[in-house]
């Protein structure tokens, strides 16, 4: 088994021996600052940085952000499939959902044919944002990718889309109370189907 030796960008600069090419698998040296994930994190900590001070005057913090996307593409899903969605663990989507009820984003109505469900929907206010707010995040996107030629940035989403296709996750989910069900062959509906 290799040592590794983990370094910043300057050390290995100032080495004189570091690869340039930020290759350092072979070496037995990761350098943070060419690290993938490293990278992605802060441009996704950096974008979603610049969207909190935009949204922020209108009193939707940053990780509400993604459930009112969601919400304003399909009001009324449940709790669960939010969590799914948003991809947070379901204690800290439910926080997040008690904070957007006392912000008057959303309210939290029993599923009728489910009590133990939550359907969470769009108020007045929540969804009266949705024409204020999107256009802010088409701007942070636009500056972000303004960084870049036209070209690089169909490239990088490319990209990206290859990695997480690679990964096995191409889009959105469906969430399961969106799937069609399953009829029985008589006639009644059986479980919702799985992802397969």
């Amino acid at each position: 088994m290799n040592e590794w030796s983990v370094r910043t960008r300057a050390e290995t600069q100032g080495r004189g021996d570091g690869d340039a090419s930020g290759d350092t698998a072979a070496s037995g040296e990761f350098v943070i600052e060419d690290s993938l994930g490293y990278l992605v994190n802060r441009v996704a900590r950096s974008t979603a940085q610049q969207l909190a001070e935009e949204i922020r005057p209108a009193g939707v913090a940053i990780g509400q952000w993604a459930v009112l996307m969601f919400l304003w593409a399909r009001d009324g899903m449940s709790q669960a499939d939010l969590s799914r969605l948003v991809a947070i663990e379901p204690p800290t989507m439910v926080r997040t959902i008690d904070r957007m009820v006392r912000d008057g984003l959303v309210t939290r109505v029993a599923d009728p044919s489910d009590g133990r469900v939550s359907r969470i929907h769009l108020t007045d206010r929540g969804r009266s944002l949705r024409d204020e707010l999107v256009p802010k995040a088409v701007t942070v996107n636009a500056t972000t990718l303004g960084r870049l030629s036209t070209s690089e940035g169909r490239t990088l989403r490319r990209l990206l889309v290859k990695l997480l296709e690679g990964a096995g996750e191409t889009r959105a989910p469906t969430p399961p109370s969106a799937r069609p069900r399953r009829t029985r062959r008589d006639g009644r509906q059986a479980g919702r189907l799985t992802d397969a």
